[in-house]
């Protein structure tokens, strides 16, 4: 059963989605929110972030990667002492700044269609700006190997709130990791499992070879599937998921 946990970091309302009670934290990507994870909260458990101006969370002004970790981070410590982050492509780049800046309460990573750098087509995001349904077609249809009228909810979600998925595939474009990895300025310390859609045309799956290459002892699963590899292979996912955990909890 998924119920909602709220918490209060600096008077902003922070929504989570929570299945069974584990140390498991899933941060989802640019425009989407936590229901993304529906399935891996039931099929594995866990708690379920909705980031600041996503799903139940309240609105504020979010310029970067680096403020979206802090958010997270803070409202992971109301409820969690340390926690295996989750992360989706943009909530991937959270995931790992969580580990840059706040590592105390980081237990281990799950890097999910994700890269050290998220650079954005500038055609497609002025799309975005001008002509959002078109844009949103175009998304979409990049980031499903299936049919998409099989996920037509997220099409709508992604339309609907536009101007989020906008404001969040910016800071993607933003976010950039790639020298501090090549320099050995980031090394990363801890278990990591990297998973990747081998169709994933958004995350290609080389961004996932660059981080197995540069995580000594991660390991890296390609699945048969798109960039939304959560919705596409669902169970397979959580099976790849509950055996990476099952040794950490």
């Amino acid at each position: 059963m998924v119920s909602e946990v709220l918490v209060n970091v600096n008077d902003v309302e922070i929504s989570f989605l929570r299945g069974k009670d584990l140390p498991i934290v899933y941060v989802h990507g640019s425009g989407c929110d936590a229901k993304l994870w529906s399935y891996q909260l039931k099929g594995v458990g866990g708690y379920a972030i909705d980031l600041p101006n996503h799903g139940q969370s309240y609105e504020l002004e979010i310029n970067s990667v680096d403020d979206y970790a802090y958010y997270v981070a803070e409202a992971v410590k109301k409820i969690l002492d340390k926690a295996i982050f989750v992360g989706h492509s943009l909530g991937g780049a959270i995931v790992q700044k969580v580990y840059l800046n706040h590592k105390k309460i980081v237990k281990a990573l799950i890097l999910v269609g994700t890269g050290v750098r998220l650079r954005v087509l500038p055609t497609l995001l002025e799309e975005l700006r001008n002509n959002p349904k078109k844009a949103v077609d175009t998304i979409v249809n990049m980031a499903f190997d299936r049919k998409v009228g099989e996920f037509e909810e997220i099409k709508e979600a992604f339309l609907e709130n536009s101007k989020v998925l906008l404001r969040d595939l910016e800071i993607c474009d933003k976010f950039d990791l790639l020298d501090d990895y090549k320099n050995g300025k980031i090394r990363i310390d801890m278990p990591t499992l990297i998973i990747v859609g081998n169709k994933d045309r958004l995350t290609p799956v080389k961004y996932s070879e660059f981080l197995n290459k540069q995580i000594e002892g991660s390991k890296l699963v390609v699945l048969d599937g798109g960039h939304m590899i959560m919705l596409e292979q669902p169970e397979r996912l959580n099976e790849v998921i509950n055996e990476f955990v099952e040794n950490l909890i």
